[in-house]
């Protein structure tokens, strides 16, 4: 399709959903930076989620589809397709309590929320990590030595020609902050992960004792930024490092460019002042991985998910 000016019309004749246009991406980022988007829709249930899908493939038309916003910049020229915002949340726990059925949109803390009062426990590391369940596990979010993907039961993925595709866990090849769900895009609609009873107050102790340990170091809530801009290198020997400690050791603590700056707390996060551009960051990020590079002779990877203008997920 190279027109796309009559996507709206189309998208409302196919669906009966409506679109917005020109909308802010800066308003959909923890960062709170990126341009307008072509066309954005928000999906509250799976099958509008699969139906915005199947109407972009059939017309050729650029799709992104977004959680929360968290661990990802957008472009400043924002994006020329479809951001598709999946809001489709949902939780439904096994006879035999052991394991709980959730919808990609879900957020993480109703996650950990209906957990702790269904008394379920394995998911506690998750507390105060923002996002959604489906960007989790696509990027195997964990912390505290514990990921994710170790949870999964099951993914349900989107197949080719529309339809529920279920995958086992042990059919996902999960590795630090990677799953190979990312290779060609899959989408996630619900997962199946892994809990065990246990008592109320020992996961409470758990949760709370996770929420303490992230506020010592992390931004305070509400700073933008998207969370641990670089990925801790593991070496060869399988011996992971801290990337904040090699940025500290790299000069890192009080560098900016424009209106992004590393966060004096932690190296490791680069927080958006006010005003800050997407170019602000991308600068920055590579000033900052060159620093290390020649201090340490380490290149670190990105965690957080660069959005250009022209990506799709077709």
């Amino acid at each position: 399709m190279a027109d796309w000016q009559d996507f709206k019309e189309i998208f409302w004749e196919e669906a009966k959903l409506k679109l917005r246009s020109g909308v802010s991406l800066a308003a959909y980022s923890s960062f709170k930076i990126g341009g307008p988007a072509e066309y954005f829709f928000e999906a509250n249930e799976l099958s509008q989620l699969i139906k915005a899908v199947e109407i972009c493939k059939k017309y050729r038309l650029p799709f992104y589809i977004i959680g929360g916003g968290y661990n990802l910049l957008f472009a400043d020229e924002g994006y020329k397709g479809l951001i598709i915002r999946n809001l489709a949340s949902g939780l439904s726990l096994s006879e035999d309590s052991q394991w709980l059925e959730v919808h990609s949109g879900t957020k993480l803390v109703d996650l950990i929320s209906l957990s702790l009062s269904a008394g379920l426990s394995g998911l506690e590391f998750l507390a105060g990590i923002p996002g959604t369940v489906g960007g989790a596990i696509f990027g195997n979010a964990g912390a505290f030595g514990q990921a994710i993907g170790d949870q999964v039961e099951e993914v349900v993925v989107l197949g080719e020609k529309g339809e529920e595709r279920p995958l086992k866990g042990h059919q996902i090849h999960f590795e630090y902050r990677y799953s190979d769900l990312k290779k060609d895009h899959k989408i996630i609609l619900k997962a199946k992960l892994k809990v065990r009873p246990d008592l109320k107050a020992k996961i409470e102790n758990k949760i709370k004792d996770y929420l303490e340990k992230r506020a010592s170091k992390h931004p305070p809530l509400g700073t933008p930024c998207a969370g641990s801009y670089f990925k801790n290198p593991i070496l060869p020997d399988g011996k992971k490092i801290a990337a904040g400690m090699l940025l500290e050791k790299a000069g890192a603590r009080e560098m900016k460019v424009g209106s992004a700056a590393v966060f004096p707390g932690h190296c490791n996060f680069i927080i958006n002042l006010g005003g800050a551009t997407a170019r602000d960051v991308l600068i920055l990020a590579a000033e900052l991985k060159e620093k290390v590079r020649q201090n340490s002779g380490i290149i670190l990877e990105e965690e957080v998910i660069y959005v250009p203008a022209t990506a799709s997920m077709l």
